[in-house]
């Protein structure tokens, strides 16, 4: 009966340990999806996610809402701006020559600047966002531009 308490105890001590071990493992913050890098946190609390293939050189760009939901992509190379919907947007993804450190739309008088993402790599293209706020269209139209950390202007609409 001994034997039997000291393996029961042993095989307790054991499970829990394992227990501990897996729950220490477990990922804490958003679960990316696969192959995709966290670039950046909007305002919003909207999710930037980034990968760039290695095979065909094309950046692919995944804007998650706080909710979890995929609601806008846009995959291809620098330079490139992809709209969720261009007659009456609500998100804009750009995907900048590299070393571009800021972008800003102009958009019907209002200036909004974009939020900028961390770049994979020194080479790799840089990555922006931006969740529009309301708006009303009128006379003024929009311009897109963005600079590198000179001040230069590296692309434009």
């Amino acid at each position: 009966m001994r034997r039997f308490a000291m393996s029961a105890a042993a095989v307790a001590v054991a499970t829990l340990a394992l227990a501990g071990c897996a729950t220490a493992e477990e990922p804490s913050g958003p679960q990316p999806p696969n192959g995709f890098t966290l670039s950046a946190t909007l305002e919003d609390g909207s999710l930037l996610w980034n990968d760039l293939s290695e095979g065909s050189g094309l950046t692919d760009l995944i804007l998650e809402s706080p909710e979890g939901s995929y609601v806008h992509t846009c995959l291809g190379t620098a330079p490139k701006y992809c709209w969720d919907d261009w007659r009456q947007p609500t998100m804009m993804l750009v995907i900048a020559p590299p070393g571009s450190t800021e972008a800003v739309l102009n958009w019907y008088g209002q200036a909004l600047p974009l939020t900028a993402g961390t770049p994979l790599s020194d080479e790799a293209p840089a990555v922006f966002a931006l969740v529009m706020p309301e708006y009303e269209t009128n006379d003024q139209g929009w311009t897109f531009e963005v600079r590198n950390a000179a001040g230069e202007t590296v692309m434009t609409s």
